[in-house]
């Protein structure tokens, strides 16, 4: 079926616009040319290279596998503003396009920052295609891989589209119904019918889908699916060092599943691997949820690289989508004595610690009157100052009070709890010689021009394909139209168009349609960015 897709593609899409001979020719020579089948983009989310420096003397033998194969550094900056967010983040490296908080894979509504060349303001808030829909419509498998819930926004930008984050419900419902075949990480609280807005059971729509549903390691370890859906948290999974390793998948764990899974299709894959509690752990200013959850994160790496070394077809970039926190090695307190300070004073807490700031917090009672007993007995510190106690007690975050004064203690400094503007590690493998890494300094929509080059797909002409402007183009047909909500109070909206007495009905965030009472399926989603709907050029042709 992948294979027979790939020509399927080719000539679907030219169906939106008649274009000339010429670029008919140049979008084949492009297909044609394409010289690498698997793409693997690895996110480490919020980490910046001061963050990346702390945990290095933390790894194995001082280094880590991404150490072998940086090429330079990402700008990450918005489309609008400097300090980057993860969802116009990740949608740049996912469409080609810098766009705005909190946009998930649309174009947008403001630009004039480096980077927005050639800004359309007609075209704001409307989705854009993705590496990962470019992939599925070649005959590559796709698939994602988080430690968040999947619907979080970096993985959601690769696979899902609404100008608003937050729409959490609408980004997971878009993700089930995009054809992937690997999906691995936390959120089955978005799938459970009496937990989800518009009251649909997405649960039982998986597994009809032919999905290999698991939530527990030994499940995800022993499956044989082609087709697999792992939900290991009901919102987002553990950090690494407080996993309870029997029930829940490390990343790595997730990584080789994936890639055992994907790697099965002979036309190739694209994976997206997000650590994405990295930047949970620097919001909290938590040095030690921050080091491990990055050492995680590089095991991960080894997967894909050791994958790559035995198959000379294959590209792996990594990126961070912005750094959280500002972490530093030397704060005030090491000011006038920097280069006195050994380096056991910036690691001995870290290295013997027995859980995060996060995995203590939690074991804190609710007067928090344990705080000595528990800092004790998971960082080995038993000369707390009062001045110290009182800090994690009156901190509204736990996680946060704990890390800061570890943070205190081990003379590493932070400058926000927040995101921050410096440039991120850009780091990329290429095991075909005929394809060189990419390299130097890049802004992060240029990740995805490099990755549409070297996959041999065109964004631009699939976005054009997969998302029309649905009421004009159906009342062009002569067709009236509606947008209605069928849920009564569970608000689920449908496009309807009725023409020569048939009804057509397109089901919002889904893949298919009811014809009169037939259920057809079509090449692309039903989206609504709050102001319009689209349709995919396959479903308009459905009106007949």
């Amino acid at each position: 079926m992948k294979r027979l897709s790939i020509l399927l593609v080719i000539a679907m899409l030219f169906t939106f616009a008649i274009p000339s001979f010429a670029e008919e020719a140049k979008t084949e020579e492009k297909a044609e040319n394409a010289i690498i089948k698997n793409v693997i983009i690895m996110i480490p989310d919020g980490m910046g290279i001061e963050g990346y420096t702390l945990a290095r003397w933390f790894a194995p033998e001082g280094k880590f596998h991404l150490d072998d194969i940086a090429t330079g550094f990402v700008r990450t900056n918005n489309a609008d503003t400097p300090l980057a967010d993860s969802a116009p983040a990740a949608t740049a490296m996912a469409t080609g396009y810098k766009s705005n908080t909190p946009y998930i894979g649309v174009y947008p509504a403001k630009a004039g920052m480096p980077g927005t060349e050639g800004f359309d303001e007609a075209k704001a808030d409307m989705p854009l295609a993705t590496l990962l829909e470019a992939a599925e419509r070649t005959g590559r498998s796709t698939g994602i891989v988080s430690t968040s819930n999947v619907n979080h926004a970096t993985p959601a930008a690769f696979s899902s589209h609404h100008p608003s984050r937050k729409e959490l419900d609408t980004l997971i419902e878009q993700q089930i119904y995009q054809n992937m075949e690997v999906v691995l990480g936390a959120g089955s609280n978005y799938l459970e019918a009496d937990k989800r807005k518009d009251g649909e059971d997405l649960l039982s729509e998986i597994k009809a889908l032919g999905y290999d549903y698991f939530t527990t390691r030994d499940e995800l370890l022993a499956s044989k699916g082609e087709k697999i859906f792992g939900m290991f948290q009901g919102g987002a999974m553990n950090y690494d060092l407080d996993r309870d390793e029997k029930t829940e998948p490390s990343l790595e764990d997730m990584t080789r599943k994936a890639i055992e899974v994907l790697s099965k299709n002979e036309e190739g894959f694209f994976l997206v691997v997000e650590g994405s509690e990295i930047d949970w752990a620097a919001h909290a200013n938590d040095p030690v949820g921050l080091v491990t959850d990055i050492l995680a994160y590089d095991k991960a790496v080894k997967v894909a690289l050791d994958f790559a070394k035995t198959n000379s077809d294959t590209v792996i970039i990594s990126a961070a989508d912005h750094c959280t926190g500002g972490p530093t090695m030397g704060n005030f307190a090491t000011s006038g004595s920097y280069y006195k300070t050994p380096l056991e004073n910036f690691t001995k807490i870290i290295k013997n610690a027995k859980k995060t700031g996060f995995g203590a917090g939690n074991e804190l009672n609710e007067d928090r009157s344990n705080i000595a007993e528990i800092m004790n007995k998971y960082f080995g510190i038993n000369d707390l100052t009062a001045e110290e106690i009182k800090h994690i007690k009156e901190t509204e975050d736990p996680q946060q009070g704990i890390g800061q004064v570890i943070s205190e203690r081990s003379f590493i400094g932070w400058t926000s709890n927040g995101h921050v503007g410096g440039d991120t590690g850009l780091y990329c493998y290429s095991s075909n010689p005929a394809v060189a890494p990419l390299s130097g300094t890049v802004f992060n929509h240029e990740i995805a021009k490099y990755v549409e080059k070297i996959m041999g797909v065109d964004l631009d002409a699939l976005t054009e394909k997969l998302f029309i402007v649905a009421r004009p183009a159906l009342e062009a047909k002569g067709a009236k139209v509606e947008w209605k909500n069928v849920g009564g109070d569970k608000p689920n909206h449908e496009l309807i168009a009725t023409k020569d007495g048939k009804t057509y009905r397109f089901p919002v965030n889904k893949n298919y349609a009811y014809v009169g009472e037939e259920k057809v399926t079509f090449d692309g989603l039903t989206v609504f960015n709050g102001k319009a709907a689209y349709l995919p050029q396959s479903a308009i042709d459905l009106v007949k």
